[in-house]
């Protein structure tokens, strides 16, 4: 509801040291009502006449049992006016039907002062200031004639007086409606004249406040084309200030004073924090200042007698007269003997408007103000920056204020004829400090360090006085004024200007010549004289004296401002507990209705599953309700597989039919119609199957024991997500599920769910992994074959997770992490060469979820063309102790160069100012021999690694020539041919055969030589067989010449060959952006650092090290002539 004190208190006072700066109106209310809130609204309403026609004891069973009056005060606070008054409404209605003791409550919780802060924090409506009118005084206002007729007679109750609180917070909020805002201003006016208890009430909650801070807000009305519509808003509010000030002099008594001192305080205050100060506010004071002294003087003129009240008038008048023109810079004759200034009977008139209430004060008193509402308007006036320009409006004051005084002074210096009045006493026993008064204020404005036009009233002001030789020799008497006011006129005499600046000249030489006829020794020529050395002494003085007058302003502003601490806090607390019980009720309310929700939800996902799993159960391809136009007739790889994922099942692909050979186009058509049964779930699109499992995910009530964010790492996304570990269950749920990318199964099955839900009992392994060469992922491996790779922020998360992890009992879990027993195992036959290639792979870290780090397999064959093929034949193979790349030998010198010119480029730049990070160590090879790119080339008939390929290709097949299309190209490229190209194979070629067709029917284009790509070309040795081909590959996998050899290979990949001294031997130096320990972190550079992300995102990355010595060789039982190999033939 609130934040802080100092918020809680500009909702009642208006006004805030933050706000003391122009604030900005909001206009966020000028929008369509939406129809949910057309809904409340109408629900509010409806409520509202139900609580109005119930008696008031089931009222009070309402409020104790459902809703409670504090939470009507929080709803008060929202965008839509409707809903704000409708609320309001609500409340008031219930407050005029509660009994007492929930009325002292109510109050107690200063409730009125939090409405009046969430009703500040939106721009006011015509419909609530009405609402609240009516709530405090009965009835609503058209005309001021009823207003003051009625509010003449009305007395608000106890509660509902308080309802002026929030009225004044909506008055300044107002402005953008001008009449609205003149209207409820003009009601607050006329509450504080009329209704005396209301007084006190308004002030002590912040009335000065307001009006300073509408006063603030104006100010960026002024330059606006409609200023002219809030003219009326500024009078009333000048009328306001005038009220209270003459309410403050009327009253006896030192705290009636208060008011007034507290009132000129704060709008100094506001006139200070502004930037560039306000002229609306120094406005204000200038009339807070005018309205006290002339409303002094007129009811200490009631006392005296017609003919001395007709004079005081008369005189009065005279001060108006002479500062108008003085505003206007009317010049005098230089003659002391100046004309007739007799006032007109208007001024009369108008001055003896204001005569409204009488001071109740005795002579002593009047004094006493006199002298503190002199002095603070003596300093207002000469304590000015001299740096802000002087507005029309402050001429006119000083030059009241000057005549003022003049006359003050002046009429202490005559004859009394008769009984003198209580103007006269006061003036006469407070005449030593009028002359001081008049001293220090003829003396300040006389400073050059002042306007131009500020001197020149003190100059005209002397001049037209009659008694101007007398009233100067006071000022004689007064050795530094004396001195200041001689040099200020000199200086001001020796002007130098137009007709009218020489006119001004000339009355201050008289004023001269006047003071020197007051004393002989002030008839100073110009050569003696040093005016600029006095007054520079005078402005030091005057500093001095400014900055005493700024320390004693500050700290009654201090003063000012801490007034409403104790309330202040004490709204706070009150907003606090208000706020917590309603959002605590309104939790409650949640938790019941997220809880029914949930257990709907969750039943709904329950009776899906089941109804999927039977609809499943009763069309599919040998079920009773097979619908065959709907059925799929595509296949993908199933993510449950065996260890050599050799599983397929139905699949609807996804893809757009220009992907397609015209022949194939058919097999999308189930696709396009809903899947069967689909209306008894309703979930007619697959991303429902989805939402269920997140819901059941979501749902559960199962206890999380830990959590942490991480990444789901799949070979179709890479999902950010959190982790969460229950007693008996691993959860993974993404952040975004519109990010989710599944491949959709038939009816609802997913062949990939980035939604995790599955249980620690059936956990197999766990693996530490690395993750785009940093060491911070875990593997886990279930007993239905299915793995997930979970890459976190931080390796500290993953330590953590794993140690959460083992903390459970794990029926299942086999460790799997002994190298030298898998060794053992191979060497003594008891796994065969795939077997021990696939765990070598496992503990490198390599996986399938992750094509960056795919499992590798060595390219066995050399042979791909011919009608036979013979294993005994060690022609046929690859020679295993050489990288992929240099098989050819004439080809190594070519890499050799390659890496020994880089060497040489990076040891030169060593010692030259050039940052190494920008000069790469040196390499043989510039890509990898697995990446994400090779393993998507060879799986491109395979679904779904056909969507992802054609994601990595920007939504196309590559280009036809280099689509994966013959195994003999293929080797011939990674073996010689090509210096970019150094694939070696994946596992699927030693097991899946249906990577080698395009069974889908995919358009994989047409090449150079006219040949459209299809299948993959295979040898003729295996009669164009992709089953006879994978078992033949596996065969040779298995062979005695691979059996013998296989250790050097793994010497290149796994082991000691793979970097250092001996992969420079061995030609096989892969570039660094592929091998652990690149740390990404110390690149400085945006760009750079960019690059080499991308380079590890995309080159491939380099399996970790498992042997550093030589593997041992596997020997064989029988030797190579004595053992029967088979020799395949096409002809067979």
């Amino acid at each position: 509801m609130t934040s802080s004190a100092h918020e809680m208190m500009t909702s009642s006072t208006g006004l805030s040291e933050g706000m003391l700066t122009a604030s900005t109106l909001s206009f966020s209310d000028i929008r369509e009502v939406t129809g949910h809130e057309q809904l409340c609204i109408g629900f509010l309403h409806l409520l509202d006449n139900i609580v109005l026609n119930l008696p008031d004891r089931m009222v009070t069973k309402l409020v104790d049992s459902i809703l409670k009056p504090e939470a009507l005060v929080v709803f008060t606070h929202h965008h839509c006016s409707a809903m704000r008054t409708a609320s309001t409404q609500l409340l008031f209605t219930f407050l005029s039907h509660l009994p007492e003791s929930q009325r002292e409550a109510f109050l107690r919780c200063k409730c009125f002062h939090l409405l009046a802060n969430q009703l500040y924090q939106h721009q006011a409506s015509e419909e609530i200031v009405d609402c609240c009118l009516v709530f405090l005084f009965g009835k609503t206002f058209v005309s001021k004639q009823y207003n003051l007729l009625y509010l003449s007679s009305a007395t608000p109750g106890h509660l509902e007086k308080l309802c002026i609180v929030p009225l004044m917070s909506l008055t300044v909020q107002c402005l953008g409606e001008p009449r609205l805002a003149c209207r409820t201003l003009s009601t607050l006016l006329d509450t504080y004249k009329h209704i005396l208890p209301m007084r006190q009430l308004l002030l002590s909650n912040g009335l000065v406040e307001m009006l300073c801070n509408l006063l603030m807000k104006l100010e960026r009305f002024t330059n606006r084309a409609d200023a002219d519509d809030y003219t009326p808003v500024i009078d009333t509010v000048e009328t306001f200030l005038r009220k209270i000030v003459t309410c403050s002099l009327t009253e006896p008594g030192f705290l009636s004073m208060n008011t007034m001192l507290d009132t000129i305080t704060l709008f100094s205050y506001a006139d200070r924090k502004v930037i560039n100060g306000s002229q609306l506010i120094k406005n204000a004071l200038c009339a807070i200042f005018e309205y006290a002294v002339t409303y002094m003087q007129n009811q200490c003129m009631r006392s005296s007698d017609k003919t001395d009240t007709r004079n005081y008038l008369l005189s009065m008048a005279y001060c108006s007269s002479v500062s108008r023109n003085l505003t206007a810079h009317h010049t005098q004759t230089a003659d002391l003997e100046h004309e007739d200034v007799t006032p007109r009977d208007s001024d009369i008139r108008d001055t003896d408007d204001d005569q409204v209430e009488v001071m109740n004060v005795e002579q002593e008193e009047v004094v006493t103000r006199l002298r503190i509402t002199l002095r603070i308007a003596v300093d207002f006036v000469i304590f000015r920056e001299a740096s802000d320009p002087v507005s029309p409006t402050e001429v006119r004051f000083a030059s009241l204020l000057v005549v003022f005084l003049l006359k003050s002074v002046a009429a202490t210096l005559e004859r009394w004829q008769g009984m003198p009045s209580m103007w006269h006493g006061s003036l006469w026993t407070a005449r030593e400090y009028l002359r001081d008064e008049l001293s220090r204020l003829l003396v300040g404005l006389l400073c050059p360090s002042h306007p131009l036009d500020l001197q020149h009233v003190v100059v005209s002001a002397l001049i037209s006085e009659p008694l101007c030789r007398e009233l100067l020799s006071g000022i004689v008497n007064n050795t530094l004024f004396q001195t200041v006011t001689v040099a200020s006129l000199w200086m001001l005499a020796n002007e130098h200007g137009g007709t009218d600046e020489h006119s001004r000249c000339e009355n201050a030489k008289i004023l001269l010549y006047v003071l020197a006829q007051t004393d002989a020794s002030l008839i100073l020529s110009e050569s003696t004289v040093d005016a600029n050395q006095t007054l520079r002494e005078w402005d030091s003085l005057l500093a001095q004296r400014k900055a005493e007058w700024l320390q004693g302003k500050v700290l009654s502003e201090k003063r000012i401002l801490q007034n409403f601490r104790s309330l202040t806090e004490e709204i706070m607390g009150h907003a606090m507990e208000v706020t917590q019980a309603v959002v605590a009720s309104q939790n409650l309310q949640r938790k019941e209705f997220f809880e029914v929700t949930k257990r709907m939800r969750r039943e709904k996902a329950e009776r899906d599953r089941v109804w999927n799993q039977l609809i499943i159960s009763l069309t599919h391809e040998r079920a009773v309700w097979l619908d065959e136009l709907r059925y799929p007739r595509c296949w993908a790889l199933d993510e449950t597989a065996c260890a050599e994922r050799i599983r397929l099942r139905r699949s609807c692909l996804g893809i757009p039919d220009r992907f397609m050979m015209k022949e194939y186009k058919c097999k999308l058509e189930p696709e396009k119609l809903p899947p069967p049964l689909a209306f008894i779930t309703g979930c007619e699109e697959t991303s429902g199957f989805d939402s269920m499992d997140l819901l059941h995910t979501l749902h559960t009530n199962e206890r999380i024991s830990f959590h942490c964010k991480c990444m789901n790492v799949t070979v179709f996304a890479e999902t950010a997500g959190e982790l969460l570990l229950g007693e008996n269950h691993i959860h993974f749920v993404i952040e975004d599920f519109s990010s989710a990318t599944n491949i959709q199964g038939y009816a609802g099955t997913r062949l990939n769910s980035q939604h995790v839900c599955t249980s620690v009992d059936d956990l197999v392994e766990i693996h530490k992994r690395r993750y785009q060469l940093k060491d911070n992922a875990l593997e886990l491996f279930l007993l239905d074959g299915r793995t997930f790779l979970f890459a976190f922020n931080t390796q500290k998360d993953r330590k953590a997770v794993h140690e959460e992890l083992a903390r459970h009992n794990l029926p299942n879990l086999v460790d799997t992490n002994h190298l030298d027993r898998v060794q053992k195992q191979w060497l003594d036959g008891a796994i065969n060469n795939f077997e021990y290639l696939t765990q070598l792979n496992k503990m490198a870290g390599r996986s399938f979820n992750d094509l960056m780090q795919y499992p590798v397999f060595p390219f066995i064959l050399s042979q791909y063309d011919g009608e036979n093929l013979d294993l005994q034949d060690v022609k046929v193979f690859r020679d295993l102790e050489k990288p992929i790349a240099v098989q050819d030998r004439s080809k190594e010198q070519h890499y050799v160069a390659r890496y020994q010119y880089l060497k040489e480029e990076y040891d030169r730049n060593r010692g030259s100012q050039r940052p190494l990070s920008m000069v790469p160590e040196p390499y043989h090879y510039g890509s990898h021999y697995s990446n994400s790119g090779i393993v998507l080339h060879f799986l491109v008939r395979l679904p779904p690694f056909t969507m992802m390929h054609l994601k990595f290709q920007d939504n196309n097949f590559d280009i036809a020539d280099r689509t994966f299309h013959c195994l003999q190209t293929t080797w011939q490229l990674s073996s010689s041919q090509s210096t970019t190209d150094f694939k070696e194979l994946i596992p699927e070629f030693f097991f899946l055969p249906d990577m080698l067709v395009n069974e889908q029917g995919f358009e994989l284009g047409v090449r150079q030589n006219g040949e459209r790509v299809h299948h993959v070309a295979l040898p003729p040795w295996c009669r164009n067989d992709p089953r006879l081909f994978v078992l033949i590959h596996r065969q040779a996998l298995e062979s005695d010449y691979v059996t013998r050899n296989l250790h050097q290979w793994i010497d290149l990949v796994f082991g000691f060959k793979q970097k250092g001294k001996s992969a420079i031997s061995a030609v096989n130096v892969f570039h660094p952006a592929t091998y652990f320990g690149v740390n990404v972190e110390a690149i400085q550079d945006a760009t750079q650092k960019l690059a080499l992300q991308t380079m590890i995102k995309t080159y491939g990355q380099t399996p970790q090290q498992l042997f550093k010595n030589p593997h041992p060789q596997k020997s064989v039982r029988a030797t190579f002539g004595e053992r029967v190999v088979p020799v395949f033939s096409a002809n067979l």
